[in-house]
């Protein structure tokens, strides 16, 4: 690379991608994941990075609508739920709707940092789902919830939602307002929040959400939340095969940050099981639900947080011996088990009837 090529890198990391398109022909093969040049022409016909791609492909073979969910039986069913199980449903959807309205700038803001190409259509089309599950929230609330309205305004008063969120979006605001001529820190900050989130943090309200649908209640609800863990799946793959890649190739600029801040990354997953724990207690403060309770819950988490971080290649943190839940909670899974009326809940796969199944190489990159 020439000097003025040198310089011109340089002001890009500085002034944080200060430009919408690079006119400069950049070999986007030979640019890093993030803070290389600023990106070009929008073009996928050599890539750096095949998996980036492929995970956008697959999102979008995935696209769904919650309207293609009836929640008539969901509206009657609300009604009828006992104060206990209507206090876990209420603050589950509420604390759904505000981490995905979270989510979406959060990728925004971790994207203007991307210097290839199909990682940045593979992050755009990630941030656009997470508006299709907020949007998700809305419709639930609109068609069974008298008030959505006001439901909506209550969000930000309940003081233990917003506590959970905190852990979340401080990486991101450091990274939004990072000074920094080297962001590396706020950006691996940002990548391990994300897979923290999409990974674990909101498996325990998917688990109640789950629970209920098991149960012949809320089932258009429990059908909507299961088509978004699906998508939430699919979005920890992207941010493992991210991280794999810092990790594991030189070049990319981030092995030695990476390894520095391993300590940290066994903490951040130690401090969002924690508050999962806490939720689950939360959750039942007002009372305890036939067939579910905050310790089966609680070890749950702890085994789903050993399984994300074995997939990145760490070691586990808390030895967990299975899935507590797992019999009903996999069944639950299989559609095929579960006996729901066509005319109650309509769609169990997307609309366009593609294969809706994660295929496991999803989460594993070959360098």
């Amino acid at each position: 690379m020439t000097q003025e090529g040198e310089k011109i890198v340089v002001e890009t990391t500085c002034n944080n991608m200060k430009t919408v398109l690079n006119t400069i022909n950049v070999d986007s093969l030979k640019q890093p994941l993030f803070l290389g040049e600023d990106l070009a022409i929008q073009r996928y016909d050599r890539l750096k990075y095949p998996k980036f791609y492929d995970l956008y492909d697959q999102q979008m073979n995935f696209f769904w609508r919650p309207q293609e969910v009836n929640l008539t039986k969901d509206a009657a069913d609300y009604k009828n739920l006992s104060p206990e199980e209507k206090f876990v449903f209420d603050s589950n959807l509420r604390f759904q709707t505000m981490t995905d309205s979270m989510l979406s700038r959060s990728i925004n803001s971790l994207s203007t940092h991307v210097s290839n190409p199909e990682l940045e259509i593979c992050m755009n089309v990630w941030s656009f789902f997470e508006t299709i599950h907020s949007n998700s929230y809305t419709y639930i609330l609109q068609n069974v919830n008298p008030d959505a309205t006001k439901f909506f305004d209550s969000i930000l008063d309940d003081k233990e939602i917003v506590k959970r969120a905190q852990f979340i979006s401080n990486k991101y605001d450091s990274l939004l307002n990072t000074k920094s001529d080297d962001p590396r820190q706020q950006i691996l900050e940002a990548l391990v929040s994300t897979q923290i989130t999409e990974g674990v943090t909101f498996y325990v309200s998917f688990a109640c959400s789950f629970y209920f649908g098991y149960r012949g209640k809320m089932e258009g609800n429990a059908k909507i939340i299961n088509l978004i863990s699906r998508d939430e799946n699919l979005h920890v793959a992207i941010t493992q095969n991210i991280m794999k890649i810092l990790r594991d190739q030189p070049k990319e600029g981030f092995q030695e940050i990476v390894k520095k801040n391993e300590d940290r990354i066994y903490e951040a997953y130690r401090v969002a099981v924690e508050a999962e724990k806490d939720w689950a207690d939360y959750l039942f403060s007002k009372g305890s639900l036939i067939g579910l309770t905050a310790d089966s819950l609680k070890h749950y988490v702890e085994w789903l947080a050993d399984n994300r971080l074995t997939s990145m290649g760490y070691k586990k943190l808390y030895n967990a011996k299975g899935n507590p839940i797992a019999g009903w909670l996999d069944s639950f899974y299989d559609s095929k088990k579960i006996q729901v009326a066509p005319q109650e809940t309509e769609i169990s796969s997307y609309v366009k009837g593609v294969d809706s199944k994660i295929d496991e190489s999803v989460f594993d990159i070959k360098f």
